[in-house]
């Protein structure tokens, strides 16, 4: 496997130290489909928001979505780990329709709606 060393070239004998760790591409992972994700949210009209949510004595802040005037806006509180982020959006795109919202065929299948499995149970 080629790495890229710190000088910018690929080299086949770079040291352990300075190859990409699994936590780290693991990590990679979760912020490509939460970028995605949110594109897919921004297609369909949503408007995606990540803020620290603020949190008063008497009352509990999570994320979700919520209508402002005209707008439909959905908050990530910023303060959550990205997979919990990850699973937010994931849930909310899962009730809307993507059919005519081009969806990598991973992230469909992440989010359950793989069109093989929808035309079987048709």
């Amino acid at each position: 496997m080629l790495y890229k060393a710190r000088g910018g070239d690929y080299n086949r004998f770079v040291a352990k130290h300075e190859r990409p760790s699994g936590v780290r591409r693991a990590s990679y992972k979760v912020d490509a489909i939460l970028e995605e994700l949110k594109g897919v949210a921004a297609r369909l009209g949503l408007e995606v928001r990540e803020e620290r949510l603020l949190r008063e004595i008497g009352y509990r802040v999570q994320s979700g979505t919520c209508r402002v005037r005209d707008r439909n806006i959905l908050f990530l509180d910023r303060e959550i780990p990205p997979t919990a982020r990850m699973e937010v959006l994931l849930e909310e795109l899962a009730r809307r329709d993507l059919r005519d919202v081009y969806v990598s065929p991973e992230l469909r299948r992440i989010l359950g709606k793989d069109e093989r499995s929808g035309a079987e149970s048709a």
